[in-house]
């Protein structure tokens, strides 16, 4: 099966399993799921961050093939957004969880949602979310980040106080949170307000703070634990602020962490999600679709096929967690990942959609490589 068939499955499921609630009577239209559960036949919670991805999504898929269809799903999920931040008091992590008792809003989850309504501005030129991602932006630069370039990582709003807790990665300052440059430098783009310009650039300077001799990034800055999810977001940050700034010490920082990952991809091209780390082994489809969009996005800025070998590998594991022939509601999609279980390596079998997402601007850059450019594809990155 061709990697344009692979295409068009993925985009389907992400489009038109039930992922996305397109009902115009529901309450909750625009917004997005966070997984499909085949082995319970049931979608998880609807997820505010991943609704953001998918605004940015359907910007990115319009760019392919401009149908007013992709503006019509953006335009409902983005006001989803709006109405969640009105409803709450913020972007919560999730609704219609089981246990919804909390009231948590991450600075990381703020900014990709900026960042997802900023696209549907440009898709629509509607003030209205313009003006919203300029709240959501407020939120961020007055309220969560410090006079260093770190970000709160958290706020319960029960106690309309930040927090921070060790149990959970997310829950601590982290390379992460450098990927939240992205809606500051988008917002400098369109009005050029150079204090977006500005904060952009202090978020984006703590790179440093996490980067090892070897070229990789810690995940926190107090331990040596590498998370592959959380170093391709850092990476995201530096490729759009590179895109942005030209400036060439990002583009070196990202082919050192490039190269460190390279030489972690193992023979059936899967890597590992954590290192020097007591977490549970696992290999997930959508930290190896990042991956691999970094490398052709890198390849693209360079000029220069740097890294050749290494995205055919990651795509090639990353199609063993396609589901091909499985029910509607999954076909198309990415599972989550493999984790390791005593001796041997199980699926989860949770279609993930922030997975399948990756995977699909994954699939384009790497099938479309010689008529893709730089500029115009890292402006999609989402």
């Amino acid at each position: 099966m061709s990697k344009l068939s692979r295409f068009n499955l993925t985009k389907n499921w992400i489009l038109s399993s039930g992922l996305v609630v397109t009902d115009p009577k529901d309450e909750n239209l625009g917004g997005v799921h966070s997984f499909f559960d085949e082995k319970r036949n049931e979608y998880g919670f609807l997820y505010p961050e991943i609704t953001g991805y998918f605004t940015s999504a359907l910007r990115f898929l319009y760019s392919v093939d401009t149908l007013q269809e992709y503006i019509t799903l953006a335009k409902n999920s983005a006001d989803w957004l709006i109405n969640i931040e009105k409803k709450y008091g913020g972007i919560i992590q999730g609704v219609n969880k089981n246990n919804s008792g909390e009231r948590l809003v991450y600075s990381f989850d703020t900014g990709v949602c900026a960042t997802g309504i900023l696209d549907c501005y440009q898709l629509t030129q509607e003030e209205k979310y313009l003006k919203f991602a300029q709240k959501l932006l407020g939120w961020i630069s007055d309220d969560a980040l410090k006079e260093d370039g770190t970000l709160h990582p958290v706020k319960d709003l029960n106690t309309g106080e930040f927090f921070e807790e060790e149990k959970y990665w997310y829950k601590q300052p982290g390379c992460l949170h450098i990927k939240i440059a992205i809606p500051f430098l988008k917002m400098y783009k369109i009005t050029k307000n150079e204090s977006a310009l500005i904060t952009a650039k202090k978020i984006l300077e703590k790179y440093n703070t996490y980067k090892n001799n070897d070229g990789s990034l810690s995940l926190h800055t107090d331990n040596s634990v590498i998370h592959i999810h959380s170093l391709c977001y850092a990476l995201e940050g530096l490729m759009y602020g590179y895109h942005v700034t030209h400036n060439e010490k990002y583009l070196e920082n990202i082919e050192s962490a490039l190269r460190w990952c390279d030489s972690k991809i193992e023979e059936d091209g899967g890597i590992e999600l954590w290192f020097n780390s007591s977490n549970s082994a696992a290999k997930t489809s959508y930290h190896v679709a990042q991956l691999a969009r970094l490398m052709i996005l890198f390849n693209k800025a360079k000029e220069e096929k740097i890294f050749q070998k290494p995205p055919e590998l990651l795509l090639k594991f990353m199609f063993s967690l396609q589901n091909m022939n499985g029910v509607e509601k999954a076909k198309g999609g990415f599972y989550e990942e493999y984790y390791k279980e005593i001796f041997r390596w199980k699926k989860r079998y949770r279609v993930n959609s922030w997975g399948s997402m990756f995977a699909l601007q994954a699939i384009y850059l790497k099938e479309n490589y010689d008529d893709i450019t730089f500029g115009d594809s890292v402006n999609h990155l989402f």
